[in-house]
């Protein structure tokens, strides 16, 4: 019969949380990159128009800002909006027809913009189980 040694189980915890923290970092520095390629392609192709920013208007009044956006839409509804095609919600509006990627990377940096604690899943998740007064 073999016994685990305190030593041994401590080790072992360890190693865990070692591993947790690395699969952690990665999973975030994925994020970070994938923010990072949607915020050059808003840069690029957005921000002659959209405020694309934590502050500031936009440049073309019909043109929400990207913040706003931020609230209004989760990230899976925003890529699947924008890889459907982008409507030409004003006459300046570009017809852009992105790459799936492209439509993930632009999602993900549109929802970064979001305070923290506003996004759209994280308000209707403190809603739930509320009873509204009558």
């Amino acid at each position: 019969m073999s016994h685990v040694t305190l030593p041994h189980l401590t080790r072992g915890v360890f190693l865990v949380a070692v591993g947790l923290m690395f699969l952690a970092s990665k999973a975030w520095g994925d994020d970070a990159e994938l923010i990072a390629k949607g915020k050059r392609l808003a840069e690029a192709n957005c921000a002659v128009c959209h405020a694309i920013g934590e502050t500031g208007p936009s440049k073309l009044a019909a043109a929400i800002p990207f913040r706003d956006m931020a609230l209004d839409f989760d990230q899976t509804d925003l890529e699947d909006a924008l890889n459907e095609g982008v409507p030409t919600e004003h006459p300046a509006m570009p017809d852009w027809q992105m790459t799936p990627a492209q439509a993930s990377a632009l999602a993900a940096y549109i929802i970064s913009l979001a305070p923290a604690g506003m996004k759209k899943t994280e308000v209707e998740g403190s809603d739930q189980g509320l009873v509204a007064n009558p």
